[in-house]
């Protein structure tokens, strides 16, 4: 498809209106009986942070859209051949796109406007939708109804948008999926309930297994007595409702022995494994991996990969990046970068969310200008559009 920059000034006005027209919850798609109890999930949008104290801004323009045509339109159901990804029309299709921060630290960024922003100026075809299960007081486990409804808002923005969308069980502290296994099973057969007819969806039911079992903590969290039996019975849920769409597995090492993973792999259609990096921590070896995991016949897709070292800090690793980039495409292999929408200060981190270049309500608009994009999110949004960065 035909990539180009543009710019031009959005309106102020007409943004702010469409943003708080907002998309009803997937909640209101199925039977009470099958849903939590009801909770509204809020828009939050910040308060604290004011302007700079300048009477005039010289902010380069805002972006406009570079990439209108609509993804899922033009290759609707996607399913997995061999180690590659294809359309309704059988040929390979390679997603290129953004995962979210956790959601419990991005309320009310996502939105019709954002959505938008990340698929039209950015050229995104997916946004992979981070759910923390496990990490403090405000997260899935403790508040399901809460993250059950912002998940499917965040899915109906894609869907209305014609981008592919990746809903992610995102285990992290909780490194052994066990742990909320009964959860998981809950969750994606009431979602997958929901989107069993939509082409734009992809679930990915565990995103870094990691440490000792919840269970035996003298037992590593491992592919074969852990993350596989897992894996098989939440697939289970999901296939009594979804036939189709695609499955991603996460893998031992928080998703790093991809290779481990495909010598014994799950047996069923339209499943992937995925393998993340962060491209000043993981070179060749992990490289390895994968070409093994494709060796093997596994599908992989990068749901995760940073431009900074594993911390998501520190500088950024340019010409390592483009490394890992010229691999990923090359073999056709469909990756997310993390992360855009948080307020967290990682230098992974697409924007400069908590500085004050922009108003509050201008930072939920969308449509940013380079000032508030960070060096990362400059070099990502090069990647995705296929251009050089800018001078």
């Amino acid at each position: 498809m035909k990539r180009s920059r543009i710019f031009k000034q959005i309106s102020f006005v007409i943004a702010l209106s469409t943003m708080l027209g907002g998309v009803s919850s997937c909640s209101n798609k199925l039977d009470k009986e099958t849903l939590p109890s009801v909770t509204t999930t809020e828009s939050v949008v910040e308060t604290t942070e004011t302007t700079p104290e300048e009477t005039e801004r010289t902010l380069g323009p805002n972006s406009t859209a570079v990439v209108t045509d609509r993804i899922v339109d033009l290759h609707g159901q996607l399913s997995v051949n061999g180690v590659d990804i294809v359309d309704s029309n059988g040929e390979k299709i390679q997603l290129k796109g953004m995962s979210s921060y956790g959601l419990n630290a991005c309320a009310g960024f996502f939105n019709e406007n954002t959505v938008k922003t990340i698929a039209e100026d950015w050229g995104a075809d997916v946004i992979r939708f981070a759910m923390t299960t496990k990490g403090n007081s405000d997260d899935y486990t403790s508040d399901p109804d809460k993250y059950y409804n912002l998940m499917c808002e965040c899915v109906d923005f894609c869907i209305a948008q014609g981008i592919y969308t990746i809903i992610d069980w995102h285990i992290l502290y909780d490194g052994d999926p066990n742990e909320y296994k009964a959860e998981a099973i809950d969750f994606f057969s009431r979602i997958s309930e929901v989107y069993k007819d939509s082409p734009n969806v992809i679930y990915e039911i565990c995103n870094e297994p990691n440490g000792m079992r919840f269970d035996d903590e003298s037992q590593p969290v491992d592919w074969d007595n852990t993350i596989k039996p897992y894996a098989e019975e939440v697939i289970a849920a999901i296939r009594a409702n979804d036939p189709d769409n695609i499955i991603i597995v996460g893998t031992p090492t928080w998703s790093q022995d991809v290779d481990i993973a495909s010598a014994n792999p799950i047996s069923g259609d339209n499943i992937m494994y995925t393998a993340h990096f962060y491209a000043g921590s993981h070179g060749q070896e992990l490289r390895d991996k994968i070409v093994t995991a494709n060796n093997n016949g596994c599908a992989v897709f990068v749901t995760e990969w940073g431009t900074t070292n594993d911390s998501g800090k520190g500088e950024i690793y340019e010409t390592e990046t483009r490394e890992w980039i010229d691999f990923l495409n090359e073999r056709g292999i469909s990756w997310c970068n993390w992360s855009i929408g948080g307020s967290d200060s990682e230098k992974s981190n697409a924007l400069k969310f908590k500085s004050q270049i922009l108003t509050a309500e201008e930072k939920y608009l969308g449509h940013w200008p380079d000032d508030f994009i960070s060096t990362s999110g400059l070099l990502v949004r090069s990647l995705i559009l296929e251009q050089e960065t800018a001078e």
